[in-house]
């Protein structure tokens, strides 16, 4: 992919844009620590959704300290990060940085880690959601015209391709996405969203050995390590 660092959108999966985020290139969100389990209306905190979130794949521990915070303000963060980046259809941004119809989450909940596993980068995000928002999320799909798209950074244009496909046994439904380079070998984005209780779930692999299989196997140690915290 261009560049050696995949930016995390931290509402749902990460982008292959050139810019600091994932584990070894810096970057990340403020944390909160203070928050209740619960906010006034029932629904989970940052804080919580914080300590859900796995503290090692394959025996690696976490690159940094996890990161939470709203939704909104994580996206925010890296919208700015990524603002020298020009994506080509225009309409695409969206599906190239998120993937999924992440609008409804709003202002809720969320929390970050990430991990360097051999030379594999590795995400989980976890925000607090409605069952209906959360429907809404999994209900959007990469539009048809950005099933290929291209990403200009510092002059240089890159083209990639974006597939996506619903899976079952991992929540109450869940979905992979793939983006990879059209025209060359290059390490290969996975990413999985799945719906939970009262929250949303992703990981996300990049790197020479992502597959649909290790995302996959991730994402289903994540979700039993993610409710049985938040149960």
């Amino acid at each position: 992919m261009a560049g050696s660092c995949w930016r995390i959108a931290s509402g749902l999966l990460l982008a292959p844009v050139a810019v600091a985020g994932l584990a070894g290139c810096g970057g990340g969100s403020s944390s909160s620590s203070s928050a209740a389990t619960t906010s006034a209306n029932g629904a989970l905190t940052s804080a919580t959704l914080r300590q859900a979130l796995l503290t090692r794949v394959n025996g690696v521990a976490a690159a940094a300290p996890a990161s939470s915070g709203t939704y909104s303000s994580m996206q925010a963060a890296n919208s700015k990060a990524a603002s020298g980046i020009q994506v080509t259809p225009k309409a695409c941004a969206q599906a190239a940085t998120v993937g999924f119809n992440s609008a409804a989450l709003g202002t809720a909940p969320a929390a970050a880690v990430t991990f360097r596993v051999g030379t594999n980068g590795v995400s989980e995000v976890l925000i607090a959601s409605s069952a209906k928002s959360a429907a809404t999320v999994l209900a959007g799909h990469v539009p048809a015209e950005c099933a290929q798209y291209q990403e200009t950074i510092g002059g240089k244009t890159y083209a990639y391709d974006i597939k996506e496909k619903t899976i079952s046994g991992i929540g109450e439904q869940a979905r992979v996405l793939n983006v990879y380079a059209a025209s060359a070998k290059s390490d290969e984005m996975w990413s999985l969203v799945y719906q939970a209780k009262g929250f949303i779930g992703t990981v996300t692999v990049v790197g020479p050995n992502a597959t649909e299989q290790a995302v996959t196997e991730l994402g289903q140690q994540a979700y039993a390590f993610a409710t049985k915290s938040l149960s």
